[in-house]
C-alpha cells in the first residue's frame, strides 16, 4: 500500500452525509461522491468556500502545488475535470502538473480576456517560473509565455479571489 499522502478537502452543492463541507484522507478517497460528473479544483481557499457549486458537481480545495494528493485519486480521469488558479506562471505549472494524471483537465477563467478584464486587480507576482511546459493548449502557452516575456507589465499575476463574481457565473453558464 501507498503510503498516506494527505487529504482532499471538498464541498457539494447540497450535503453529503449530512456534512457540508469534508476532508478525507485520499488513499480513502476511493470514488466520487454519488451522481457527481464534474470536479472543479481551485487553488484559493476564499475562492473555494464562495464558489457556487452546480449541482453534478464537487469543488476541490487544490491549495497550490497539492497535485500529488489528488493525483491518487485515480477516479478523478473519469471526471470532467476544470482547473482554476491564479492566472501567472505558477498558476500555469501547476495545470501542467496536473494534465500530467489528468489530461482531459480543461482550465477556468485563465486565459487572456480574463486578464485584462481585471487589470485593476493585478498584483506582482513574487518569484515567477519561467519553466518548460508541455501539457499547456495553445492558448494558454501563448499566455503563459506573455507573463514571462513581462508583455502587459513585470511579473503580471491576477489572483483568483480578484476576479469579478459575474465572471465566475458567466464561467459556470458557459459550461
Amino acid at each position: 500500500a501507498l503510503p498516506i499522502s494527505g487529504y482532499v478537502r471538498f464541498r457539494l452543492a447540497g450535503r453529503f452525509r449530512g456534512f457540508s463541507e469534508l476532508s478525507i484522507r485520499a488513499d480513502e478517497f476511493t470514488a466520487p461522491p454519488e451522481d457527481i460528473t464534474r470536479a472543479y479544483v481551485l487553488e484559493n481557499e476564499i475562492t473555494y468556500l464562495a464558489f457556487p457549486v452546480p449541482p453534478e458537481a464537487m469543488v476541490i480545495l487544490g491549495g497550490g502545488y497539492a497535485v500529488p494528493v489528488l493525483e491518487r485519486l485515480g477516479w478523478l480521469v473519469g471526471l470532467d475535470v476544470r482547473y482554476w488558479g491564479d492566472i501567472d506562471t505558477h498558476g500555469f505549472a501547476i495545470l501542467d502538473r496536473l494534465r500530467r494524471h489528468l489530461p482531459q483537465a480543461r482550465s477556468m477563467l485563465m486565459d487572456r480576456a480574463t486578464l485584462l478584464g481585471h487589470r485593476l486587480h493585478w498584483v506582482t507576482e513574487p518569484s515567477p517560473t519561467a519553466v518548460t511546459l508541455d501539457r499547456l493548449d495553445r492558448a494558454e502557452s501563448a499566455l503563459y509565455a506573455e507573463l514571462i516575456a513581462g508583455s502587459y507589465a513585470p511579473s503580471v499575476r491576477l489572483e483568483q479571489e480578484r476576479i469579478s463574481f459575474s465572471a465566475i457565473e458567466k464561467a459556470l453558464a458557459d459550461g
